[in-house]
């Protein structure tokens, strides 16, 4: 009973819990940043998909968009069926492709400069994702072959050049 007197005016420090626990998730997304970072373009795809789809969806009740037009329908096809197996190809092509083929270059050919070595593995990453693209989508004429190759480079090389931006230090 004594002590509890002795502590009535003594205030308990307090930790906020939001601070904390946003601390320690920073802390760990920047320890593992190899892990996260293949995920961000094709989830900022996603949720740009979602966001013009619901836009679309706003335009249509709104009647300034008439639902025979096929640009609202590809918009929704892809936010809700392509975007998820693209991720997943993201982080195939970026673990099973990218980052062997890197470790390849560096140790055959040790006088390239960074940046040569990134065009080449980010070139890899892009013909992994194309190729996976030509399977998925089963293109008809070659301009479509060769617009998913283009789509894969492109996905590619910017996966590639976010990744070694955001995980190397002073790049």
């Amino acid at each position: 009973m004594r002590t509890k007197r002795n502590q009535r005016g003594v205030r308990r420090a307090r930790v906020p819990l939001v601070l904390s626990v946003r601390k320690a998730v920073t802390q760990h997304v920047r320890k593992h940043l190899v892990v996260y970072v293949p995920a961000l373009l094709p989830v900022a795809f996603f949720f740009l998909a979602h966001l013009l789809t619901l836009l679309a969806l706003i335009f249509i009740k709104s009647g300034l968009l008439r639902q025979e037009h096929l640009l609202h329908k590809t918009v929704v096809t892809w936010a809700v069926y392509g975007f998820l197996p693209l991720l997943l190809c993201s982080y195939l092509c970026f673990f099973v492709v990218a980052r062997p083929v890197t470790g390849i270059l560096e140790r055959k050919f040790p006088l390239w400069t960074a940046t040569m070595l990134n065009l080449s593995s980010g070139g890899a990453y892009g013909v992994g994702m194309g190729l996976i693209l030509l399977l998925l989508l089963e293109p008809r004429t070659w301009l479509n072959a060769v617009f998913l190759l283009v789509i894969g480079m492109v996905v590619g090389q910017g996966n590639w050049f976010f990744y070694r931006k955001l995980t190397t230090v002073g790049a």
